[in-house]
């Protein structure tokens, strides 16, 4: 009886080889399309929404300063403001961080310390300022908040699966 595969020091008479090849080639090409796809239903942007949609629908239920975290409210809105082409004033910052503007303030100036946002005066109206996310800091919550769409997607999936 002869045995159709090799031990790899002969060639492949059956051709066993090329064909796992070729469905290793056609599973990427597989791969890279549902990925493009899941990328394109579901942008950084989407899943952010969904975060501060959490977080601002907390507040209905428990006292809002339990969950007070400035710095990612303010990356989060200036991030999410940005993706949709809008110039963040710093007086939305304020009222997107959900501490006083006192604070809010301190914590602008800390985000801009670190390199995390840019300031730049206002064009008509002295009292207040322009910010902007630095490149760093956006490609980080893009990469962030896309490396949460595999749970998302999961949960969608669970949800979508009867359960019987």
């Amino acid at each position: 009886m002869s045995d159709r595969y090799t031990d790899g020091a002969g060639s492949d008479p059956s051709g066993i080889d090329d064909r796992l090849r070729r469905i290793r080639d056609e599973l990427d090409v597989v791969e890279t399309l549902v990925r493009a796809e899941s990328e394109a239903r579901l942008t950084p942007g989407d899943i952010g929404n969904v975060i501060r949609s959490a977080r601002e629908g907390i507040g209905r239920f428990f006292d809002r300063s339990l969950f007070a975290d400035p710095a990612f409210d303010m990356l989060l809105f200036v991030f999410l403001e940005e993706e949709e082409g809008r110039q963040v004033e710093t007086s939305a910052c304020y009222r997107a961080s959900g501490v006083p503007r006192t604070t809010a303030v301190r914590w602008i100036n800390m985000l801009i310390g670190m390199g995390l946002f840019h300031s730049a005066p206002h064009p008509t109206d002295r009292r207040l300022a322009l910010l902007s996310m630095s490149d760093e800091a956006r490609e980080g919550m893009r990469q962030w908040l896309g490396g949460l769409r595999p749970l998302l997607e999961r949960v969608e999936a669970a949800r979508a699966t009867p359960r019987g």
